[in-house]
C-alpha cells in the first residue's frame, strides 16, 4: 500500500495528466501499467482527480469544458474512423455517449452489458 506521500503525487500527476487531455480510460490503464497497481486501484486516483477537477470549476467553465470535450471527441471518432482505426472511433463515440449522459443526470450504463 502507498503511503500519504507517495498517494499525494499520484493524484498530483493525475490531474496534471487529466489537464494535459488524457481520457479516463487511457489514463486508468497507463497509471495502472506505470504504478503496477491494479486498473481498480488507478481508477479509484482518476476518480478522485476528476472530482477535484470538476470541484475546482465554475459553471461556465464547466459548460465550456464540456463544449471542448464535445468538440475534441468528435474530431478524434472522425480522424479515427477515416484512419480505419474503428475501436478507436468506436471509443470517443462512446465518450460522447458518457458525456452526454452525465451532463443529463442520467447514470450512465456500467460493465460489459450495461449493468451496474
Amino acid at each position: 500500500m502507498a503511503g500519504p506521500s507517495v498517494i499525494q503525487q499520484r493524484q498530483q500527476e493525475v490531474l496534471r495528466m487529466l489537464g494535459e487531455g488524457y481520457g479516463c480510460t487511457e489514463l486508468v490503464t497507463a497509471l495502472a501499467d506505470r504504478w503496477g497497481c491494479s486498473r481498480r486501484t488507478a481508477r479509484r486516483y482518476v476518480y478522485r482527480a476528476h472530482a477535484e477537477l470538476v470541484d475546482d470549476l465554475e459553471h461556465v467553465e464547466k459548460q465550456d469544458m464540456l463544449a471542448a470535450c464535445v468538440n475534441r471527441l468528435e474530431r478524434i471518432a472522425r480522424k479515427a474512423e477515416k484512419a480505419g482505426q474503428y475501436a478507436a472511433a468506436v471509443g470517443a463515440t462512446r465518450s460522447l455517449l458518457d458525456l452526454s449522459m452525465q451532463s443529463s443526470h442520467h447514470r450512465p450504463p456500467m460493465g460489459r452489458f450495461g449493468h451496474g
